[in-house]
């Protein structure tokens, strides 16, 4: 075999590396089990107001944005520089988009049969120390509601 050759085979698998283990992040996966498995599992009080990033037990963001289909997020990319597109294409869904400096590291779906979107804050943006959020019930419905101002 020639040194073109196994230069070229090289290149093809070290490329293939690359590109499975940036499309094969399983962040988003992480974080929203994280999420389920809290609200599922009821670690908060409603109405009474928690930090975010204590509830998932997960730190590494330094924002949290709000987006649904009908709302428009702020210029959000991914790592690659890329314009981020929203997993969530349905009204009856909506998103907490995780940032890191300037990239998306994680979005959780949630619909809203489940937890009600924050109203106020859909198309916000809030750093990590002020993410602050609670979860009211009325009328047997649930809604997050970031209260740190």
């Amino acid at each position: 075999m020639t040194r073109t050759k196994s230069a070229v085979i090289v290149f093809v698998v070290l490329a293939s590396a690359i590109v499975a283990a940036v499309s094969l992040d399983y962040t988003d996966t992480y974080v929203a089990d994280r999420f389920n498995r809290a609200f599922e599992g009821g670690r908060y009080t409603p109405g009474q107001p928690f930090s975010l990033d204590a509830f998932l037990e997960y730190y590494d963001w330094d924002r949290v944005c709000v987006c649904s289909s009908d709302t428009p997020c702020p210029d959000l990319v991914t790592r690659l520089g890329r314009p981020y597109d929203l997993d969530v294409q349905s009204p009856s869904s909506w998103s907490l988009v995780f940032v890191k400096s300037y990239y998306v590291v994680a979005e959780i779906p949630i619909r809203r049969t489940v937890l009600g979107s924050p109203e106020t804050a859909t198309g916000s943006c809030f750093q990590r120390w002020k993410a602050i959020v609670e979860i009211s019930e009325k009328g047997g419905s649930k809604r997050l509601l970031f209260v740190a101002e």
